[in-house]
């Protein structure tokens, strides 16, 4: 089956992913969907890099106290208006079942940005020069 999404929408967490690299990868996603991102503040970390990025950001997320991390993004998109076929979801999370089956795509940034370190290598390795 070909994915639909669009990537209208993407909602990003970065937990303990390669933010260099993840954000590499968003501002692709960006400039291909011209997405609007929305980045999910859960620490001072994000806040820093919030800062240092604003540019790649329209909106961020604050947690809600009590609130899965589930109910929080379905409760966010509602809220915006979000279509769910048109939402990216990067986080880490362990119910991504319920996420897609709603309609989400739901993308690890862990593994996103392990793969993209992959390619790079390979890239690097195809184009070196023959002696």
């Amino acid at each position: 089956m070909m994915n639909r999404n669009k990537y209208t929408n993407i909602i990003v967490c970065y937990g303990d992913a390669d933010r260099d690299i993840l954000t590499k990868q968003i501002k692709m996603y960006r400039e291909r969907y011209h997405s609007k991102v929305v980045m999910i503040i859960e620490s001072e970390n994000d806040i820093s890099w919030l800062n240092e990025h604003s540019e790649m950001f329209e909106e961020t997320m604050d947690r809600a106290d009590g609130v899965s991390f589930l109910d929080d993004v379905v409760n966010y998109c509602k809220m915006h208006h979000f279509a769910e076929r048109e939402t990216l979801i990067m986080a880490e999370i362990s119910d991504t079942e319920t996420l897609t089956g709603l309609g989400f795509e739901v993308k690890s940034p862990g593994a996103m940005a392990e793969s993209y370190k992959k390619a790079l290598e390979m890239l690097g390795n195809m184009i070196k020069p023959r002696i």
